[in-house]
């Protein structure tokens, strides 16, 4: 009697396998690992597509570097507290401080866009696909970083400049900046750069 039942259950067992296969999406020659489409196998090839080469973490190494200078520039324009909290606002910022250091602040941001650059060129054709949303987020920040400088100089050299409101608009472009950096950030991750 057990022979019996091990038989029926191995023949019921292997009728049950091509209707297994069938919803698999596969046919008799493939194999349950490496039937119909497999995501897991595809987020895979994402993620070997995104890993950085040792070329692309020095360049993204350099590029973090300057921005972490280019915020650190844009603070020693006045009080460090300023960017960490909007009630140091009021304060404004000393004009002379402020118009004494522009020429070495836009150095700074000059040099975190050009370091920026510098790393887009270092990615494939595959990794710019991936990175697409973070790329264009840097793109609008860039953008806007330009626009903020723009200002900044017209606040500088207005006959009376407004201490309060050139305060703002370094306010925005430190806002700016740590946007810029957090974005990198996501990079790092997506690439498997260690930070």
């Amino acid at each position: 009697m057990k022979k019996v039942m091990k038989m029926f259950a191995t023949l019921l067992l292997s009728s049950m396998m091509p209707f297994a296969l069938a919803q698999r999406g596969g046919g008799a020659r493939q194999s349950f690992g490496h039937a119909g489409h497999d995501s897991a196998a595809v987020d895979s090839r994402q993620n070997l597509a995104l890993l950085a080469t040792d070329t692309q973490r020095e360049v993204f190494a350099h590029c973090m570097a300057a921005t972490k200078a280019a915020r650190k520039t844009g603070r020693l324009m006045g009080d460090s507290n300023y960017w960490d909290s909007w009630r140091y606002r009021h304060l404004g910022y000393d004009l002379s401080a402020v118009s004494g250091r522009m020429d070495q602040f836009q150095s700074a941001l000059s040099e975190m866009a050009t370091s920026h650059e510098q790393f887009l060129q270092e990615l494939d054709r595959d990794q710019k696909t991936e990175l697409r949303p973070n790329l264009s987020k840097l793109e609008q920040l860039q953008s806007d970083l330009n626009s903020q400088m723009s200002q900044l100089d017209e606040e500088l050299t207005a006959a009376r400049p407004d201490s309060f409101r050139v305060s703002t608009r370094l306010y925005g472009i430190g806002k700016t900046i740590d946007k810029w950096r957090s974005q990198h950030r996501k990079i790092a991750k997506e690439m498997s750069i260690p930070r």
